[in-house]
């Protein structure tokens, strides 16, 4: 997403040198207020950080100087890094809105309930402005500093009775939808009060229809809209309809020390037991030992290098190391989280079972169907260490990511593979926050280990975080990241903003008739029109291969950014049989078939040509041959248990074969009910 603010940089810099003329006096005195009397440019000390003071005058020199109809008509957008401290800017600029402008009310829009609880917690009491001294006592004592709080569908007192009289609503942009009653109630309250500034937090999520039609909703009373975000590239590659202004990338963060230093370690593997088992009765077939540059020609799924039993166990235990030497830097001042990442409920359970009765470290799982006391303490993990007996793990599946904020995650176990940049950096953001508690030095080296698999080809996500390698590195070499950080990495700054050029807009009335030769490429295949007798044709091996055990010679890893480097830790210890068993449940075994299905037919429909809003049809014929083949005719919530496991380990050659019929997805699409 381009910075539309580059091209403003050099008189913004004049503007700020000559004294910030144009501003408003009560706006000037607000700044000064924030200002540090050693440096006018700079914040003063235990207010703003650096980033955060430049990212607060850009919006005030946006909203006054140049004003909305040269930037910003549909608002500002703050693109700061995960542990950045984006709460901190919108209170300030809520503040500054409050002294200089006389806004009275502010609406903070977000994506989910983790993040609402999060900002409902920062601004409660008015939290976040005694901590950043944030208000002159002068608007204290006027009564200027009053931001009274509620929160829409928290439970507590508030709510929408309150939502007329309060200074701060807080809620879900679904709670302002015109698509429900509640939703239609809650908008009309605020369009008929005063005008307010609006804050749209997570603003990656706002490209989607209803999202677009609420905001555009509110900018009739909209004195101001900023938004912010860690993350302005969605999944669908759409970006939000606001005006970058304002870049703080993880290079930048890490140059300055705001933020964890990321290490990735990867098991280096020398050899793979596979065992072959028919899927339908249980029946060992065949035990193979492969070296690891064998495994490529046996096309097994990603995901099992990380989710059978033997690797999986082995995954742990590397991230339980890394565990234990968070835990030795720590020194009993707070207690370091391990957060195991999953794909699936069943697989999530499978770990979570995994960590607590064979590891024996208490753990905390969180699914779309945990309760609220769950959701609690997950919001409070780094904070249980005085209990006596604390979680040091906890596994979600993608539950937890934008929002939950625990800066005492320190180690990140991917039990899934990302295919998505969005969905991966906001993981990792999970383990980038500083622990910032008594006892630590805002200088201490701080890293967040994160245990990948190299199957799960992640590499494009550590490249976002500028990986290096230093090589050499002997197996029975020590090395304490902590002692022997690398300098960071130089940021990355505007030199000669007048240089930046605006890229023109597409041209509606040019129309480019050129024809380009594109080889002889076949034309696609033509749908089958009799689709259902070629999907019954597909026939199915039983034999699913397991990987049962994995040599490894130790484990790589990887410091990321700046001048970074490979380095080996010792192999854990095999993990040795154990009577212990795993029992997903049977609710979690048929919501991994049905999620199951949703993701291939979504992958299909998409490897077809189509748009991915067709995948309700494959979806449809899809449930119908998984019950005819593997669930005996009967509905996923009917079938028994062993026939519902059956399909679970069979889904992997579903889509397979069935996308290796040519024009079967496309007959289904065209010619299914």
């Amino acid at each position: 997403m381009f910075n539309q603010f580059a091209r403003y940089e050099d008189a913004f810099r004049d503007w700020r040198r000559d004294g910030m003329p144009g501003l408003k006096p009560e706006s000037y005195g607000y700044v000064e207020f924030l200002t540090s009397k050693d440096d006018d440019q700079l914040p003063r000390e235990g207010t703003l950080w650096p980033h955060q003071w430049e990212a607060f005058l850009r919006v005030v020199y946006a909203h006054e100087i140049l004003g909305k109809g040269e930037i910003g008509a549909d608002g500002l957008l703050l693109n700061i890094v995960t542990g950045g401290g984006k709460t901190a800017v919108i209170a300030a600029l809520i503040a500054w809105l409050r002294i200089a402008h006389g806004v009275q009310k502010f609406v903070l829009l977000c994506p989910n309930l983790i993040v609402r609880d999060r900002l409902e917690d920062d601004f409660a009491g008015g939290k976040v402005f005694k901590a950043r001294d944030l208000l002159p006592e002068s608007a204290v004592s006027s009564g200027l500093g009053n931001f009274d709080l509620t929160t829409l569908g928290s439970g507590k007192d508030g709510g929408w009775s309150s939502l007329f009289s309060a200074s701060v609503v807080l809620g879900n942009i679904h709670q302002f939808y015109q698509s429900n009653k509640s939703g239609q109630s809650n908008l009309s309250a605020l369009m008929n009060g005063p005008e307010f500034a609006l804050f749209n937090d997570e603003a990656h999520n706002s490209p989607a229809p209803e999202y677009e039609a609420t905001l555009l909703r509110m900018r009739e009373k909209g004195v101001l809209r900023v938004d912010t975000t860690a993350t302005p590239d969605r999944a669908d590659g759409r970006t939000p309809d606001s005006e970058m202004i304002y870049e703080y990338s993880v290079t930048d963060a890490l140059a300055d020390g705001i933020i964890k230093t990321p290490v990735v370690y990867q098991p280096d593997i020398k050899t793979v037991q596979l065992t072959y088992t028919d899927a339908q009765t249980g029946e060992k077939r065949k035990v193979e030992e492969i070296n690891w540059e064998e495994v490529d020609r046996l096309g097994l799924n990603a995901t099992q290098w990380v989710t059978d039993d033997e690797p999986m166990k082995q995954q742990m235990a590397i991230a339980l190391k890394r565990l234990e030497e968070q835990e030795r830097r720590a020194k009993k001042r707070y207690q370091p989280i391990l957060f195991v990442v999953a794909v699936c409920k069943a697989d999530a359970e499978k770990a979570a079972q995994t960590l607590n009765s064979y590891f024996k470290v208490k753990t905390l799982l969180v699914t779309e169907d945990s309760d609220e006391a769950d959701r609690k303490k997950a919001q409070e993990l780094g904070r249980q260490q005085k209990s006596g007996n604390p979680y040091k793990a906890v596994v979600s599946v993608l539950m937890l990511r934008e929002g939950w904020d625990v800066p005492e995650v320190g180690v990140i176990l991917l039990l899934r593979k990302f295919g998505s940049r969005v969905y991966g950096q906001q993981v990792i953001g999970r383990g980038l926050r500083r622990v910032r508690v008594k006892g630590v030095d805002p200088a201490e080296p701080q890293i967040c280990a994160v245990v990948d698999h190299p199957k799960l080809e992640h590499q494009w996500l550590w490249d976002i975080f500028n990986a290096r390698k230093r090589e050499n590195v002997k197996l029975d070499d020590l090395f304490d990241e902590t002692e022997d950080l690398p300098p960071p990495p130089p940021k990355q700054e505007l030199v000669k903003p007048d240089l930046v050029i605006d890229v023109p807009p597409t041209d509606p009335s040019v129309v480019d008739d050129g024809e380009f030769d594109v080889g002889d490429l076949p034309p696609p295949p033509q749908p089958i029109q009799d689709w259902q007798a070629a999907l019954d044709a597909i026939t199915y091996d039983p034999t699913v291969v397991e990987i049962t055990k994995v040599g490894i010679a130790g484990v790589t890893g990887q410091e990321l950014g700046g001048k970074g480097w490979t380095t080996i830790h010792s192999a854990p210890d095999p993990s040795a049989p154990s009577a212990t068993g795993v029992v997903v449940t049977d609710e979690a075994v048929r919501d991994a078939v049905k999620t199951g299905m949703l993701d291939i037919a979504e992958a299909l429909t998409v490897e077809a040509g189509y748009a991915a809003g067709f995948k309700e049809k494959v979806y449809g014929a899809l449930v119908q041959h998984v019950r005819n083949k593997f669930l005996k005719g009967n509905s996923l919530g009917l079938a028994d248990r062993a026939d519902v496991e059956f399909a679970w380990k069979m889904l992997r050659q579903v889509k397979t074969k069935v996308g290796a019929v040519p024009g079967l997805v496309a007959g289904i699409i065209e010619y299914g009910d």
